[in-house]
């Protein structure tokens, strides 16, 4: 009887060793920062972070490589997380950054902008976004955009050819939520704005215009016609069926205000 319940007590302090708390801190872990491929030039960006109640979240932004160089849209959740994607951009291309758009003032779009400015890579928000950050811990972009609803930001290459564009639909998920689409890949990242195609709900709307979001949607479709891919912060890319998912779930929501 010793025997078995010596025995059975090194079984139990094997089993309580193997859960140490550098064990618990490993399986707890967040992916590290990547980079996928979905067209010619054109890269999602993934990033995870801890958000209470809801656990791990999954952030996407996009880069792009063009002629005149690369651009990148949304940084990381943090400045740590937004290096480790600058070293994967300049891996994958060659290059970092020249530029980076911002599309709104939330952590997951702007948590990395102190890592973009030691680079010295030119950052760009709406004037909402710049005036919203500091209150929320955030830094500004170095350049504004002063964008009214349905204005769209052309940006061209000294050859007067179109690199990407900037809608900025109104308010939707937060005030200064803008989207960017690029033509030679009929591309459209929604950031926020969109919702991913398993959703049912809006998503975070403390900062959000609920009863404009459905509005702030159609924009896009009407802004970009062309467009095939769409991708949203939150969730996979789909087609065009994200933005007509994206209306119907803010028209339910306002309609239950």
């Amino acid at each position: 009887m010793l025997r078995n319940f010596t025995a059975l007590l090194a079984a139990l302090c094997i089993a309580s060793c193997a859960s140490t708390p550098e064990t618990q801190q490993a399986e707890n872990r967040l992916p590290e920062p990547s980079l996928e491929q979905i067209a010619d030039n054109v890269w999602i960006h993934k990033s995870y972070h801890v958000v209470e109640p809801w656990g791990p979240i999954l952030s996407q932004g996009m880069v792009i490589e063009t002629d005149k160089g690369v651009i990148l849209v949304d940084t990381a959740w943090t400045d740590e997380e937004t290096e480790s994607l600058l070293n994967l951009i300049a891996k994958e291309t060659g290059e970092l950054p020249i530029q980076a758009i911002v599309t709104h003032a939330h952590s997951d779009k702007m948590g990395g902008m102190d890592a973009l400015h030691a680079h010295e890579i030119v950052t760009i928000a709406h004037q909402f976004s710049n005036e919203d950050a500091p209150a929320r811990s955030l830094t500004p972009a170095r350049t504004s955009i002063e964008m009214r609803e349905k204005d769209n930001f052309i940006a061209t290459a000294p050859d007067s050819s179109i690199v990407y564009e900037i809608l900025y639909p109104g308010p939707g998920h937060t005030r200064d939520n803008i989207v960017v689409y690029y033509a030679p890949a009929k591309v459209l990242f929604g950031g926020c704005l969109i919702r991913p195609g398993d959703s049912d709900n809006l998503g975070n709307t403390a900062d959000g215009d609920v009863g404009h979001w459905a509005q702030a949607t159609r924009n896009v479709a009407e802004a970009f016609p062309d467009a095939e891919i769409v991708i949203p912060s939150h969730g996979p890319m789909g087609g065009r069926a994200l933005l007509d998912h994206t209306i119907a779930l803010a028209e339910k929501a306002a309609a239950a205000q």
